[in-house]
C-alpha cells in the first residue's frame, strides 16, 4: 500500500512538473516581441542628436581649418621676413596639432554622449513596450538570423527623435 502511494505521488509530481514546464514554455512562446533587435548603425545615424553634433563638429572643424589655411597662405608669401616666417610656422604647427587633437577627441566624446542618450531613451522605450531585451547590431552583422517582425529600429528611431526634441 505504501509503495502504491509513493508511486502515485511520483506520477503526480511528474505530471505537475510537466504541466509547469509546458505552462512556462507556452508563456515564453506567446510573449510576442519581448525580444527585439535594432540596427545600431541606422539608429545612431538617424538620431537627430547625431546630426546636430555632426553639424557642430563640421562648423568647428571648418573654422579651425580656415585659420590653418590662412596661416599656410601667409607662410607662402614671399614678402614676409625670416623671423615672421618662423613665428607663423610655430603658430601653424600649434594650430595643426590643435586641429588634429580636435578631430581625435570631438568624435569620440560626442559618440559617447549620443550613445548614452540612446541607451537612456531605449530603456524608457523598452519599458513602454514591455520588451525584455533589445539587441543592437550593426547592419545585422552580429545577428545570424532575426525575423523582420522583431526589428523595431524605425519605431525606436521615431521614439528617440521625439524624446530628444521634447515631444
Amino acid at each position: 500500500m505504501l509503495k502504491i502511494k509513493s508511486n502515485l505521488l511520483l506520477v503526480i509530481n511528474i505530471v505537475l512538473i510537466a504541466i509547469l514546464i509546458i505552462f512556462f514554455a507556452l508563456r515564453i512562446l506567446e510573449s510576442d516581441k519581448k525580444i527585439v533587435y535594432v540596427d545600431s548603425f541606422k539608429l545612431f545615424d538617424g538620431f537627430v542628436m547625431t546630426k546636430e553634433m555632426k553639424r557642430v563638429g563640421e562648423k568647428e572643424f571648418n573654422s579651425r581649418k580656415s585659420i590653418l589655411d590662412n596661416l599656410y597662405s601667409n607662410l607662402q608669401s614671399p614678402t614676409i621676413s625670416a623671423s615672421e616666417k618662423k613665428e607663423l610656422m610655430q603658430q601653424f604647427i600649434q594650430r595643426k596639432e590643435e586641429l588634429e587633437q580636435f578631430n581625435e577627441t570631438f568624435g569620440a566624446e560626442q559618440s559617447t554622449k549620443i550613445w548614452s542618450r540612446i541607451k537612456s531613451y531605449t530603456a524608457e522605450f523598452s519599458k513602454d513596450k514591455n520588451y525584455l531585451l533589445v539587441v543592437g547590431s550593426d547592419n545585422k552583422q552580429t545577428i545570424l538570423f532575426a525575423d523582420e517582425k522583431i526589428d523595431v529600429t524605425n519605431e525606436l528611431l521615431i521614439y528617440l527623435n521625439k524624446k530628444y526634441e521634447g515631444l
